[in-house]
């Protein structure tokens, strides 16, 4: 009896020594438009699978005096490697809809360090929240959101004949400039129709792009933007593939005076819930 007892205390001794407590940090800054995010919800988590309910580590709601600036940390104990990922709930571009649009980014494994306090905190840049991260899921959203409340969504504004856009951003690779990826511009078609390529080029050395490209449509077109790069992929065959759907609010037609849209500073080591991976482009 003794001899059971001495081993089942060895045992739930090993099983709580094997549990380590280990923490991370984000930070970064956010905007709608050319100014700065107020009232968004950042929240934060140890994303945990299965039943067990994801763990908050830190939460924070942006107030006017921060100027979209933001920094969260927080830590978990966990037998393995906790995964830590930022959601944000905000308002930008959301066209009336009731609710709050959600953006998840997760952190990667380099940023977890052990103990209560974070040592490393990942800078995921200045984000415009006017973007759309993940189009499948803003179109169920869309869709149930339509038929709740058909009567009170604001609706995009509309476009035909030959319709121009224009997009920039800075891409980095953690506090490094990531040069030489591909982004591409194009008009996503539905259905059996291929994509419409407005434009293709390459981040300079400073990790600066700008692309301007135009198509003749009879309805509105619908811009997005595509980058392919290696950051934070390993020896992962093939490239990272980002789309990010494009507001329509920055088509302008020949005779307007263009718009361009700026989508921000992105770190590219974050992980994007709606990203893929694509050997042709």
């Amino acid at each position: 009896m003794i001899l059971k007892f001495f081993l089942f205390s060895l045992l739930f001794l090993n099983s709580a020594l094997a549990f380590r407590t280990q923490s991370a940090g984000v930070k970064g800054r956010l905007v709608c438009g050319d100014k700065p995010v107020v009232g968004a919800h950042l929240k934060l988590f140890d994303e945990d699978n299965g039943p067990d309910p994801d763990d908050m580590l830190d939460q924070h709601i942006l107030e006017e005096e921060e100027n979209g600036l933001f920094q969260l940390s927080g830590s978990s104990r966990e037998l393995t490697p906790i995964d830590p990922e930022l959601r944000i709930y905000h308002d930008c571009n959301d066209h009336g809809s009731p609710c709050q649009r959600e953006w998840v980014i997760r952190i990667p494994n380099k940023y977890i360090t052990s103990g209560e306090q974070a040592e490393k905190y990942m800078d995921i840049g200045t984000l415009n929240l006017e973007i759309e991260l993940d189009t499948k899921m803003r179109i169920l959203v869309f869709l149930a959101v339509f038929l709740m409340e058909v009567t009170s969504i604001e609706i995009p504004e509309q476009h035909t004949g030959v319709q121009y856009y224009r997009v920039k951003g800075v891409l980095l690779c953690g506090d490094k400039p990531e040069k030489n990826v591909i982004v591409k511009l194009v008009d996503d078609d539905f259905g059996p129709d291929p994509d419409d390529d407005l434009a293709k080029g390459y981040t300079n050395e400073n990790g600066e792009f700008e692309l301007i490209g135009f198509t003749t449509e009879l309805t509105t077109i619908d811009p997005h933007l595509k980058i392919y790069h290696d950051c934070n992929d390993g020896i992962l065959p093939c490239q990272r593939r980002w789309k990010f759907e494009l507001p329509n609010k920055y088509i302008y037609a020949k005779n307007e005076t263009p718009k361009t849209l700026d989508i921000g500073t992105w770190n590219l080591e974050s992980l994007l819930s709606g990203e893929s991976r694509d050997c042709l482009h």
